[in-house]
């Protein structure tokens, strides 16, 4: 079969996260650096956006990308279309059914309003043409109280930018104070989280035939208050397994310490910054789990250092193993929850298919020792804008979920590689299993002090260092209190970012935290 050439949007996926200020940032983005202040003059915390440009793309019969170029308003006329919705109040309750746990026992939310329309804000598509266009999702709608979702804009090249809601949550009808009882579940209740697709036409030549880009889709998610730490098993993991198990992809072979090993290990040791957890496992003085003192003898594919290798992959889940409750997962890594808590909670968060695959070929030596000489980067912008963007969301575990649920991991989601099938889901659809509002999650999910075992402190940290000179950690939710402390005061938590020691030692610490009220 000969290559083909379409037009594609990328990222396929692209993130937005809320923010109470009215002020930006775009990213991440490959080779993007990290914004120098997480809050604008006021005080008020950035939102953060996700750009969507269109490339012209020629991919090999078996869909490897060969080659890409940028399309932008110089040599084409574009319009795009986005549609942004909130499905939260009209999903069915957290864990849905059947499940072990007493929890939800298949209900519905807010079950007792018979319109459902109602509990769905959709304020419907957007389209724009040209450089320097906008529009906002201001028009949606829950029971009567109108939710602005955010706003879209395009640059002077003509790319989209998609800007989420402020974080805001709220019960209607308005001034009456609804409860909120439950991590997930809280009727009346709505919030500015939303997600859907992002489409595009392009109309190139004298022609000016009309030619529809792959589309793309947009998910708004809460603040990523550690955007430097990386989650162990990211959204691209989850995503990249769903593209093996449809026959999209292939384990990496032969397998780099530097690409495909080290990164993984890497993530393993930044839970140290955001997690006593980590620190204990991960941190100085923690044994042989503190990988970033011995790079060189884990690069070491010789039989002489197989030992440290094999006791890496010992301390993981084997994703391919039945689960057995009664054997808890002790001293195993990463110390996070199984996505499946409802039925298994004592077990940690196992890696993909693939990662375990990588890391078995890793510890029996099959791999390429490139520590010294790591290899050069051939992966082309259309694919760095895919995996920068999924690689800073979480892949587990969803009980429900922090940007996204499980429905990411179902292969049957995606239409190709990392593209949702446009098709087969509705705005909203691929968020609306996760808490409501969004507030009431980030405040339960922290830390199981009985299993030890935390759930998401890449993007919602639990505990943190104030300075750069500091000895010990401090709670980083100090000072919320309760959930509609949460609701009020989340804006005003610190950022975990990178600093310096007087030695020059690379920390993460909390930044830019405010006065909580």
């Amino acid at each position: 079969m000969p290559a083909t050439t379409t037009f594609e949007i990328h990222p396929a996926i692209g993130v937005a996260r809320a923010g109470n200020s009215p002020d930006l940032f775009v990213g991440p983005e490959p080779g993007m650096p990290a914004p120098p202040k997480y809050r604008d003059a006021g005080g008020a915390l950035l939102r953060q956006a996700a750009r969507f440009r269109i490339f012209r793309c020629t991919r090999a019969a078996d869909g490897t990308l060969r080659s890409a170029t940028e399309v932008t308003t110089d040599q084409a006329h574009i319009e795009w279309t986005v549609h942004l919705a909130n499905r939260k109040g009209a999903s069915p309750e957290f864990p849905p059914a059947p499940s072990k746990a007493p929890l939800a026992g298949g209900r519905v939310r807010n079950a007792g309003h018979a319109n459902r329309a109602e509990l769905v804000i959709d304020p419907g598509p957007r389209t724009l043409t040209g450089p320097g266009a906008g529009a906002a999702f201001d028009t949606g709608s829950f029971l009567g109280t109108t939710v602005p979702l955010g706003e879209t804009r395009t640059d002077a090249g003509g790319r989209l930018v998609v800007v989420g809601g402020f974080g805001a949550s709220g019960s209607s009808p308005r001034g009456v104070a609804a409860p909120i009882t439950h991590f997930a579940n809280n009727d009346n209740w709505f919030d500015d989280m939303s997600d859907g697709p992002v489409t595009a036409t392009v109309r190139m030549g004298t022609a000016r035939r009309a030619v529809k880009a792959k589309p793309a889709w947009v998910i708004v998610a809460p603040p990523d208050f550690a955007p430097a730490i990386t989650n162990f098993v990211t959204l691209y993991d989850v995503a990249f397994q769903a593209a093996v198990t449809r026959g999209w992809r292939a384990v990496p072979d032969p397998v780099s310490f530097t690409r495909h090993v080290q990164p993984m290990l890497q993530r393993a040791v930044g839970y140290q910054w955001v997690l006593e957890l980590g620190r204990r496992g991960h941190g100085p003085s923690s044994g042989f789990g503190d990988f970033a003192s011995r790079w060189a003898s884990l690069a070491d594919p010789s039989p002489g250092a197989a030992a440290g290798r094999q006791f890496v992959l010992g301390v993981l889940r084997d994703p391919a193993q039945p689960l057995d409750d009664a054997d808890p997962d002790l001293g195993m890594m990463p110390r996070l929850h199984h996505t499946d808590y409802a039925t298994n909670p004592n077990h940690v968060l196992r890696p993909t298919a693939v990662q375990y695959e990588v890391l078995r070929r890793w510890a029996a030596g099959q791999f390429v020792n490139d520590l010294d000489h790591p290899p050069a980067d051939v992966e082309l912008l259309p694919d760095a804008l895919d995996r920068v963007s999924l690689q800073a969301c979480s892949g587990g575990p969803f009980f429900p979920g922090i940007e996204v649920g499980a429905v990411m991991a179902d292969p049957a989601t995606y239409s190709e590689p990392f593209r949702v099938d446009a098709g087969a889901h509705q705005p909203g659809e691929l968020t609306a299993g996760n808490a409501v509002p969004w507030q009431a999650d980030f405040l339960a999910c922290s830390v199981d002090a009985q299993a030890q075992l935390g759930w998401w402190p890449a993007q919602r940290p639990y505990q943190v260092f104030p300075t750069p000179a500091a000895a010990s950690s401090v709670f980083w939710d100090r000072g919320v209190s309760g959930y509609r402390g949460m609701v009020s005061q989340w804006h005003e938590l610190g950022v975990v970012v990178e600093a310096r020691r007087r030695d020059g030692t690379a920390v993460f610490v909390e930044s830019e935290r405010r006065r909580l009220t």
